[in-house]
């Protein structure tokens, strides 16, 4: 019996019928062909995700016309035998496995577009590009407008002919159709603009022109924001009124999400989202319609399976959960639960790559969209690995080495694993980073690792004699700078500071240094009810971090009223204040009755490559050759170990 019965229930859209509740979010790859059409990694990715036991797979956008955004041009395969043939190749591997398959068919991407073009884009109206604010986007014409509508009829017969269960129409958080449908972006003063009907019109002719080729008894469900989430841009009193619209036009159900890029934090969620945090607008819009809701949106099986419970919708979609574990449904079904790898919405492979115009992966399972590239199999020589470090790096190199029939021993010079994971997840935000350090620690145990603690490991230690194969992850040092007063009683180490609490006393906190390290601090703090004021030097906080992640953190800072000093530079600090200077030589006084320093990690490299210049066999990665964020060392630690042979 499943802990998890609604999720596992049947469930029925027209003719379609699911073995459970459970969809594959779309989410893009970019794992295509150049062409556009489907490789061998595109194939395998979905394949495994089926395999792995969700009811419904819904494909990344599949673009019916490459006539629209000028960086799919590419796709030259839009509209053709080709296509269909692509198409039908991913249906039958899903459905091979299970699953049902969906095709999500777009337009385009319009003003929201990627600038890998130096093109104009193109929009319903003459709206500024959200990459490129100062470029305008070219209008379509009528006649563009009639050729989208036509290429819709065209993918609908194909995805009939591919033998996809499903269509769905891709009016995403304001993409091209959503663009026509919202009149912040709609300034059209043609049947294409102006009124609700017309603004609807656009969406109402692909609609039509799928009915006529799928027939009345095949799903077509559509895509769309219940709200925008921004001043001006769609309310949730009008999404109601437009799924109202839809549903008697003929829509069969829908994929329910929120926000758009203006303010940017709901179409990749972060961590500071929380759970299930799309949730309360699908429920509202299934309250207005009497057809199927689907919802995607940070969920954890034990928020998926209490929405399902409560009706707030009828099916729950996993998108970075499921690349992060593709097995996550069959896991959940046979009981073992403790085994998902927990996704940790940190959105630094699966989204950073798009931004590169790379096949996306996965920071924390390296196989991902690489299934078969990186297969993992019992060797028939195994070796003696010799793991120095157990922080995020040398857990995942101890677990794929043992995985692989590898005899592993990991050290740990502290006597808890975890590395720097154990000061890093303690705020409330960062439960998922908790999770996935249990996860390591469960699955190194299960695999049968030795672990000895409180030893340190250098280049003359006698346990690395017999190693055969050596993998240093010891991660990095907090950087210290030469600042007056900077040991005094009242500062603490960031990590220090995460780690024991007890350490910072009074109300009034400065946090030095405005990285996404001392802002997470900041907000940790602020959220306790400290008065947290955060100095930098640069013009901007956690400026290297992505805007899928810095605005919701941004916002989050701001609603906690964290004072924000950025262009200052700490100069002394005392028992009472922090002493900071701007670019002009203006001094000002902060008051702290706690300080902590967060200017950042330096490498620990050097024992590391004392330890490699002694032993050739040695691979060295994460923080203690370059610091990153926690994908390195992960992603590092199982080459490190996959590559052992």
């Amino acid at each position: 019996m499943t802990n998890y019965p609604n999720m596992f229930s049947r469930f029925r859209i027209k003719s379609m019928d699911l073995k459970n509740r459970i969809a594959l979010a779309p989410m893009g790859t970019f794992s295509e062909n150049r062409n556009g059409s489907p490789n061998e990694k595109q194939i395998e990715y979905y394949r495994a995700r089926a395999r792995g036991g969700v009811g419904l797979v819904i494909l990344e956008g599949q673009y019916t016309t490459n006539r629209t955004d000028p960086w799919i041009d590419y796709v030259t395969i839009a509209g053709t035998d080709e296509q269909m043939q692509g198409w039908a190749l991913l249906a039958e591997a899903c459905k091979a496995e299970g699953a049902k398959i969906c095709l999500q068919l777009s337009c385009g991407l319009g003003r929201n577009a990627f600038p890998f073009s130096d093109e104009q884009m193109v929009s319903s109206s003459a709206v500024p590009s959200f990459y490129m604010p100062d470029t305008l986007c070219r209008p379509l014409t009528i006649e563009e407008i009639h050729d989208i509508v036509e290429h819709y009829r065209i993918a609908a017969r194909n995805a009939i002919r591919a033998e996809a269960d499903a269509v769905e129409i891709h009016a995403h958080a304001g993409y091209m159709i959503d663009q026509f449908m919202t009149p912040i972006w709609n300034k059209r003063e043609d049947e294409y603009g102006g009124s609700f009907e017309n603004r609807m019109r656009l969406v109402t002719e692909i609609y039509h022109a799928i009915r006529s080729e799928v027939g009345e008894d095949y799903p077509i469900l559509i895509r769309m924001a219940a709200t925008h989430d921004f001043p001006g841009g769609r309310t949730i009193e009008e999404g109601i009124e437009i799924v109202k619209y839809l549903e008697r036009l003929g829509i069969d159900a829908f994929d329910i999400d929120v926000g758009s890029y203006e303010h940017k934090q709901w179409i990749v969620p972060s961590i500071y989202a929380g759970e299930a945090c799309m949730l309360d607008y699908a429920a509202k819009i299934k309250e207005a319609v009497n057809v199927p809701v689907l919802n995607a949106g940070t969920f954890t099986p034990e928020s998926a399976e209490k929405a399902l419970a409560d009706g707030k919708c009828d099916i729950v979609m996993f998108g970075r959960q499921m690349i992060a574990d593709p097995d996550m449904p069959n896991k959940l079904l046979d009981g073992e639960g403790e085994d998902v790898r927990p996704c940790l919405y940190c959105n630094q492979v699966c989204v950073g790559r798009l931004y590169e115009n790379r096949v996306i992966s996965c920071a924390i399972n390296a196989q991902a969209v690489f299934e078969r590239d990186y297969p993992l199999k019992k060797t028939d020589k195994p070796r003696k690995v010799a793991v120095i470090g157990g922080g995020p790096g040398g857990m995942e190199a101890a677990r794929v080495a043992a995985l692989q029939g590898h005899q592993v021993t990991l050290y740990e010079k502290k006597d808890v694993l975890g590395g720097q994971i154990n000061a890093a997840a303690t705020p409330p935000f960062k439960e998922r980073l908790r999770k996935f350090n249990q996860w390591q620690k469960l699955q190194i145990r299960k695999l049968g690792v030795e672990v000895v603690f409180n030893k340190e490991i250098t280049a003359d230690s006698p346990e690395l004699m017999d190693a055969d194969r050596i993998i240093v992850a010891i991660g990095a040092k907090t950087f210290v700078p030469n600042i007056p007063g900077i040991n005094n009683g009242n500062v603490v180490d960031i990590l220090d500071a995460h780690l024991h609490p007890e350490r910072i006393k009074g109300e009034n906190i400065v946090v030095c240094g405005g990285g996404e390290s001392g802002c997470d601090c900041a907000l940790e703090l602020a959220m306790e009810g400290k008065n947290v004021t955060i100095v930098e030097m640069l013009d901007d906080l956690a400026p290297n971090a992505m805007l899928d992640n810095r605005n919701p953190l941004l916002f989050r800072l701001a609603d906690y009223k964290v004072k924000q000093l950025t262009g200052h530079t700490v100069k002394e600090i005392t028992s009472g204040y922090v002493l900071a200077t701007d670019r002009q030589g203006l001094e000002q006084k902060i008051p702290a009755d706690t300080v902590i320093t967060a200017f950042g990690m330096r490498p620990n490299s050097e024992p590391a490559n004392r330890i490699a210049e002694k032993y050739s066999t040695t691979a060295i990665i994460g923080d203690c050759d370059k610091v990153y964020q926690i994908s390195k060392p992960v992603r590092e630690g199982f080459f490190a170990a996959w590559s052992i042979h």
